[in-house]
């Protein structure tokens, strides 16, 4: 990933990773980074395929289906980043993931895959693909599971399965449906703010 904002890289709390949805950029995230967390370290990635007018972090099929290996793929190489940025102790903690629609899958697949290196996540507008690879002990792992009851691109089920299969690993997951469509909210900007401040206070 050539292409990544950092703001507020001193600050010694806890790093949060956004990761912006279908058709957008690294720059997609950055208000709703200054709204829950105008003291934290925030990263923000571009991802790396070309989709529509902007970029995701895997690509889908013509029938919109996800395409499973370039999500794996793709998975790793958002952990060899995160590596990149440990090495330039630009993270120096286990960082959380904030995803958004196509980023929410992202961040789903990077924690069930590899909890060791993150210290939570918050979904929005989830959707949970079946991965070829054994369930992970996500072990008490704090994890925000935000859905819309009038998502025109997402079904009621497919926030609850990610909520599901994040119980079943033994995430700690806190699952909200608001009444909106796809994009965010303000509202849900403040509960992922007050989430963040609840289980990552410093």
């Amino acid at each position: 990933m050539l292409h990544h904002v950092i703001r507020r890289a001193g600050s010694p709390k806890r790093p949060l990773i956004f990761l912006h949805g279908s058709g957008q950029d690294e720059a997609s995230l950055d208000a709703l980074a200054a709204q829950v967390a105008p003291d934290r370290p925030a990263i923000l990635p571009r991802g790396a395929v070309m989709w529509e007018d902007g970029y995701a972090f895997f690509r889908r099929r013509p029938d919109r289906s996800i395409d499973i290996d370039d999500l794996l793929q793709q998975r790793a190489n958002v952990l060899i980043f995160l590596a990149s940025l440990k090495r330039a102790r630009s993270v120096t903690r286990r960082p959380v993931l904030i995803g958004y629609s196509n980023g929410a899958i992202m961040a789903e697949s990077l924690l069930r895959g590899s909890p060791e290196h993150f210290a939570g996540a918050a979904l929005i507008r989830p959707l949970s693909p079946e991965l070829p690879e054994p369930a992970r002990d996500l072990q008490g792992k704090p994890v925000l599971v935000l859905s819309a009851s009038e998502d025109e691109r997402r079904a009621r089920e497919d926030a609850e399965t990610a909520r599901d299969r994040l119980l079943i690993a033994g995430a700690d997951v806190e699952f909200l449906e608001t009444s909106a469509g796809h994009a965010l909210t303000d509202k849900e900007a403040a509960v992922l703010s007050a989430w963040l401040t609840r289980h990552f206070p410093d």
